[in-house]
């Protein structure tokens, strides 16, 4: 990955940690209802860390975007000594609604990795739900 993917990547760890510092001051509070979580919190902790969040998203889609744009297709003919291929790019996502989560890649090394980040954040999720309780 790039350092900007990392880049985008920290900050999304960094907000999810301030979110669960808040939570684990009694700053912020987590809940079930019905399937859905849902997390609220007043403190600066709590808002630093949505706004971090909210801002790698904001990162992903913009370094993806300037990523695709600048990479030059691959060219079909086939390959010469001394020339570079660039690599395909790979992706992935989780969407996650309620407790059921569905997952994609571009292959299935991708679809595996999404996979597993699916059920630690589920896991995650239901665990913050249930402490709550």
């Amino acid at each position: 990955m790039r350092s900007r993917t990392w880049m985008a990547i920290a900050v999304f760890i960094a907000g999810v940690a301030c979110v669960a510092g808040a939570a684990a001051l009694g700053q912020a509070e987590v809940q079930l209802f019905i399937i859905f979580p849902l997390i609220s919190g007043t403190s600066w902790l709590f808002v630093l860390g949505i706004v971090l969040i909210i801002a790698s998203f904001v990162l992903g889609f913009i370094f993806a975007a300037s990523a695709a744009s600048v990479e030059e297709p691959a060219s079909a003919e086939p390959s010469r000594p001394g020339t570079v291929m660039t690599a395909k790019p790979r992706y992935g996502g989780v969407v996650i609604i309620g407790p059921v989560p569905i997952v994609f890649g571009s292959d299935k090394r991708m679809t595996l990795i999404m996979l597993v980040l699916a059920v630690v954040l589920t896991v995650v999720v239901l665990a913050l739900a249930l402490l709550s309780l």
